[in-house]
């Protein structure tokens, strides 16, 4: 038994022509406006004017910064975005305004801007325009894409040792970073170190400084001790030498006074000369042990203070080291930041030349920016290999990076947006 055949409503069909009309009319009015923006003059074009009869008013002109031409009698006449029968109307107006009765003006295009090639492309440069040109034929027209000549292993090799520079430049700013909380926790006589923002995610590195820190605290500390225990110790012997310098110059003293007594007595003949002999070397004595004395105090006060003085170089040197230590560290910090976004920069470029070294012809894989010239303003657009280019174009091409599908050996430490794509697996 024979099936009925399907037949479609009525009503769908004109409903599906109205559409495919919208469709081509939009197509159309595309075309037609990039046919109309690549007709319209713009900066930098060369024109030929000739008017009929005035070979003086004729020749070749290029148009300014301003858009204008500047023309005998007429001087500058503004044509910049104009098309070629509208420049003549304006030119044969200008004209027409108190120089010529009538004109007849002709104008056309006497030579087109080259379109500029630049980024990944094999030669970037200056290359002619020619009506219907799109971004694909202006690539063909450079060589394809650079980064195809080069090897994938040669490119690999190239990105790992990039990579390894900005990892080791990582590295050394957390070092850097923790030995300068260390410094300024020994200037500041702090015993705990306590990680910043910038030093929280090195602990390994952090408890490597903090046993730096114990130790040149407790070497510190050992050698304050063991001078200030000397010091005090001179310090009792001064104050027991300062009483018994008192007490001999005491006893000098009253020797001095029995021997003047002795001799006034052996002068009026009732004393012995024995006597008084004796008396005077009991004088001398007791002015030797004051004097041995006042010199063994002395002694004490010269060892004191230069012990005093030990006990403030130890602080002055270690503050001193630590400040020096400190300000090479800080301008260590400064060269290794000053270098570490070239590098980053430098491993971004080998990861993007590695993802435009397969060679990938989808636009998806590609960045493609316009820069022309609207009018007086130059404009960048996003563009696709199919965009039409205009004369003056200048076409940057770079790889764009996409989601990854694997990675490279020794990539697995790295953040997702700085991962290749599937190329690393391929």
């Amino acid at each position: 038994m024979a099936l009925p055949a399907r037949t479609e409503p009525r009503w769908l069909w004109p409903l599906v022509l109205s559409l495919l009309a919208s469709v081509l009319l939009l197509v159309a009015t595309a075309s037609a406006a990039e046919r109309e923006a690549a007709e319209t003059l713009s900066i930098g074009d060369k024109v030929t004017i000739s008017v009929f009869g005035q070979t003086d008013l004729s020749g070749d002109f290029v148009l300014d910064g301003s858009g204008a031409v500047n023309m005998p009698l007429a001087g500058r006449i503004r044509i910049a975005g104009l098309s070629a029968p509208e420049a003549e109307a304006r030119i044969r107006s200008a004209l027409m305004d108190g120089y010529l009765r009538d004109a007849v003006v002709s104008l056309r295009v006497a030579e087109l801007k080259p379109v500029y090639i630049m980024g990944e492309v094999r030669s970037p440069g200056t290359y002619p325009f020619r009506h219907g040109l799109n971004v694909l034929g202006a690539i063909a027209l450079a060589g394809g894409y650079r980064a195809g000549d080069e090897s994938i292993a040669v490119l690999k090799s190239d990105l790992l040792l990039a990579d390894e520079r900005e990892n080791l430049l990582n590295a050394s700013l957390q070092t850097l970073m923790a030995r300068r909380l260390r410094l300024e926790a020994e200037r500041d006589g702090v015993k705990q170190l306590v990680p910043d923002a910038r030093t929280s995610g090195s602990a390994q590195i952090l408890a490597g400084e903090q046993e730096i820190l114990d130790f040149q605290r407790r070497a510190r500390e050992g050698e304050r001790e063991l001078l200030s225990q000397q010091i005090t110790r001179l310090a009792s012997e001064k104050t027991a030498l300062t009483e018994q310098t008192e007490l001999a110059e005491r006893q000098v003293e009253l020797t001095r006074e029995q021997s003047t007594e002795y001799n006034k007595l052996a002068t009026t003949g009732h004393g012995l000369r024995t006597v008084q002999v004796e008396r005077e070397r009991d004088y001398a004595r007791t002015r030797s042990e004051a004097a041995r004395l006042r010199a063994e105090l002395a002694k004490n006060e010269t060892a004191l203070g230069e012990l005093t003085l030990r006990l403030r170089e130890l602080d002055t040197n270690y503050m001193r080291r630590v400040v020096i230590e400190l300000q090479e560290t800080r301008q260590k910090i400064l060269e290794v930041e000053r270098s570490l976004p070239t590098a980053r920069e430098v491993a971004e470029s080998r990861r993007r030349r590695l993802i435009a070294s397969g060679g990938s012809g989808l636009a998806a894989d590609w960045d493609i920016r316009i820069t022309r010239q609207a009018g007086l303003t130059p404009v960048t657009i996003q563009a696709k290999f199919e965009t039409v280019l205009q004369p003056g174009d200048i076409v940057q091409l770079a790889p764009r990076a996409r989601p990854i599908e694997g990675r490279l050996p020794g990539e697995e430490a790295q953040t997702p947006e700085r991962q290749l794509t599937g190329l690393a697996s391929r």
